[in-house]
């Protein structure tokens, strides 16, 4: 006998017709309307948050020369940079180097460890080799 006698049932029908373009069409149009609701919020953002914006602005221009008006310091000249200061972003590049240097226990074993992970898979290892 052969197999087209028997009634296909509703998942086989559906898998026998190959729809690709759907998934095409709707990877699309998620894409288009994620950049579609990101422009929207910075539309709005700007619209809204502009007087505020440029009020702190002036703000601080304001707070810049007051500071370089009591140091003794004409307007326009590069200000000298504390180099103690520091952010979010350097401290976590502090943090990092230190983590991976040799000259700590942890720097030591880390790097060695990710490499031996990394080498126990052969598509990774042929990359890094």
């Amino acid at each position: 006998m052969s197999d087209d006698s028997t009634p296909l049932t509703e998942d086989e029908e559906c898998l026998r017709v190959r729809k690709w373009w759907c998934f095409l069409l709707s990877s699309i149009f998620t894409f288009l309307a994620g950049i579609f609701i990101v422009l929207i919020w910075r539309a709005f953002s700007f619209l809204c948050c502009r007087n505020r914006d440029a009020s702190e602005f002036q703000k601080q221009q304001e707070k810049e020369k007051l500071l370089a008006q009591q140091q003794g310091q004409v307007h326009g000249q590069p200000k000298p940079k504390n180099l103690m200061e520091g952010n979010f972003v350097t401290e976590a590049k502090d943090w990092a180097g230190e983590l991976i240097s040799g000259q700590t226990t942890t720097g030591r074993i880390l790097p060695s460890k990710l490499l031996d992970d990394k080498l126990d898979h052969p598509i990774k290892a042929r990359v890094l080799l």
